[in-house]
């Protein structure tokens, strides 16, 4: 991959990055915060006791992938393998979101719109992540520059 499309990739990811953490921190609050709000919006319904337990744990779920995101954004241009993990968080999510999306009815015009491109993003998102992943293990890493001591012999 040329040097353009390294830093047309890595910007992607970045973006993919910052984009998940400020979604997440969003529906973890609105989730928590909230719940009645989620169901009127998502479902025009009003939630139940239950509903608001499960909704609360799959906003700690929420939170977890932020603080995540957070910590890959921090430290994966020195440690790549953030990418990878973020890679399998936002596969594991794929499938909650294809789950919640057929479990979870009836949902409204709106809880379609934003719900149902969620799957798509992640997947798109595990393939970006993985492809950054790659293409920086593949890059040679400068370390600091080390000041080199030449020994001078007397004599």
């Amino acid at each position: 991959m040329s040097r353009s499309g390294n830093r047309l990739l890595l910007a992607a990811t970045l973006v993919y990055l910052w984009g998940g953490l400020a979604l997440d921190l969003v529906i973890a609050v609105l989730a928590w915060m909230h719940p009645q709000l989620w169901f009127g919006f998502f479902h025009a319904g009003t939630p139940q006791g239950l509903e608001i337990a499960l909704l609360r744990r799959a906003a700690g779920q929420w939170a977890a992938f932020a603080l995540a995101q957070a910590a890959a954004l921090l430290w994966f241009r020195r440690a790549p393998v953030w990418l990878a993990i973020m890679a399998g968080i936002r596969f594991s999510d794929l499938f909650t979101d294809l789950f919640y999306l057929l479990a979870a009815r009836p949902l409204t015009p709106h809880g379609w719109w934003v719900l149902a491109p969620l799957p798509l993003m992640n997947l798109g998102g595990v393939w970006l992540l993985l492809r950054c992943h790659a293409m920086m293990a593949r890059t040679p890493r400068r370390g600091p520059k080390r000041k080199r001591v030449l020994a001078v012999a007397s004599g």
